[in-house]
């Protein structure tokens, strides 16, 4: 689709562009940080949500189609071409295309996420993330002897996000220009929607933290070791779009029951809901509707508040698609089954899977892989992906933002004495 560009070098100060950012004012301060460093830093602008939390200056604006967009990128970057892109986010549709494009102009994608590692670990990687991040090719033999690095002491309290996000959606729908919603990543729910959705899920959040309670206790004490854990993600994930190999949260649910039934196990099936799904109620419904269609409501529970990680320590096993919740089960040694595409997708390190009878056969024998090579991967996750702070907490933004600024800054010095730019 791009041809690519033969980019003469030229002596000049670095340079970087963002795209878009996580909801709130990181990317904002992101930019501030590396402005103090030296670099010259450009910002785009996509909608209302993102100049809410910004500023005018070193900013551009584009609104437009998705082909308008690369032709526009392609433009910029013949015009005044960046060391590096950041964004946060790879797989949005903006990004897609951003990846695709750098590329032919050979600029570095530095691609931006939740930690794999929560709370306190933020996701740094060139390139993507998650189903392609570079760790997707790691092997047991690599060498990672760099310090790990610590996670940063913060609130682990979802609060933040969930403020953020809503005035970020609020602005984005309310005061966007038409042309703007083309390229929204997620569809526009209306003020009205959107501030009586959020306001239903924190109240049955808060309901849903009760009940929990009493069903977590049952899982660590006589349940115990007797129930398969599968973690639902939210119904917008991007890896559910474009890495899920055409798994979804409800074939996920009906198979997994389905193969439980056939496998002649006593097992329970726990589904875990996203603590960011305001659609719970829907999926909820589901699992129970299809639960009673197989004469399995008496095996069956449903989670929708809790640590993933106290839930998991006690399951006999997880079946997920490519939710995150897979690092809680690496570390707390239980077998995985992966139906979907994702960096810990290794023989080495889970049972991966692609059918239905796969799940079955799981359900009938499954084995936790080597502590060691689990050991390893995971300290190559540490080294190579995360970098300590928090996209959204306050005091987690300011160790984020100096982390990311100083490992960029010191990686293109280190290019430019390797090359001789100087």
């Amino acid at each position: 689709m791009f041809h690519y560009v033969q980019t003469p070098e030229i002596s000049r100060a670095p340079s970087a562009l963002l795209l878009q950012g996580p909801v709130g004012p990181f990317f904002h301060e992101l930019q501030l940080g590396l402005q103090s460093r030296g670099v010259a830093v450009r910002r785009v602008l996509f909608n209302a949500g993102d100049r809410a939390f910004a500023d005018a200056k070193n900013c551009l604006h584009f609104a437009g189609s998705l082909d308008e967009w690369g032709l526009w990128l392609h433009r910029e970057l013949e015009r005044d071409r960046p060391d590096f892109i950041v964004l946060f986010g790879a797989m949005r549709p903006i990004h897609r295309i951003a990846k695709e494009i750098a590329v032919t102009h050979h600029v570095r994608v530095v691609c931006l996420e939740e930690g794999y590692l929560r709370s306190g670990y933020i996701t740094c990687e060139d390139g993507g993330n998650n189903s392609a991040s570079p760790l997707c090719t790691w092997a047991p033999d690599e060498n990672c002897e760099r310090p790990v690095p610590e996670a940063a002491k913060i609130n682990a309290s979802q609060f933040p996000l969930r403020l953020l996000s809503t005035i970020y959606y609020l602005q984005r729908d309310f005061r966007s220009e038409p042309d703007e919603e083309l390229l929204f990543h997620r569809r526009r729910e209306g003020v009205v929607q959107l501030s009586w959705s959020w306001a239903k899920h924190l109240v049955t959040r808060a309901f849903a933290r009760y009940e929990a309670f009493t069903k977590i206790k049952r899982l660590k004490t006589s349940l115990s070791g007797k129930y398969i854990l599968v973690p639902l993600q939210t119904p917008g994930d991007s890896q559910l779009r474009f890495a899920a190999r055409g798994w979804s949260n409800e074939k996920l649910i009906k198979r997994t029951l389905r193969a439980l039934k056939e496998s002649g196990s006593d097992e329970l099936a726990v589904f875990k809901m996203h603590p960011l799904d305001r659609k719970v109620a829907r999926t909820r419904a589901y699992v129970l509707r299809t639960a009673e269609k197989l004469g399995m409501l008496d095996r069956v529970m449903i989670i929708n508040a809790g640590a993933i990680g106290e839930i998991t320590h006690h399951a006999a096993g997880v079946v997920l698609i490519n939710s995150t919740s897979a690092f809680s089960a690496l570390h707390h040694r239980v077998p995985i089954l992966v139906l979907g595409d994702a960096i810990y997708r290794h023989d080495d390190l889970v049972t991966i899977g692609d059918t239905t009878s796969d799940i079955r056969q799981f359900m009938a024998q499954r084995r936790v892989k080597c502590k060691d090579t689990i050991e390893m991967f995971i300290r190559a996750v540490r080294v190579q992906a995360l970098l300590p702070g928090d996209f959204y907490n306050a005091k987690g933004r300011k160790v984020a933002v100096d982390e990311i600024s100083d490992k960029l800054v010191k990686s293109l010095s280190i290019e430019k004495i390797e090359t001789g730019t100087f």
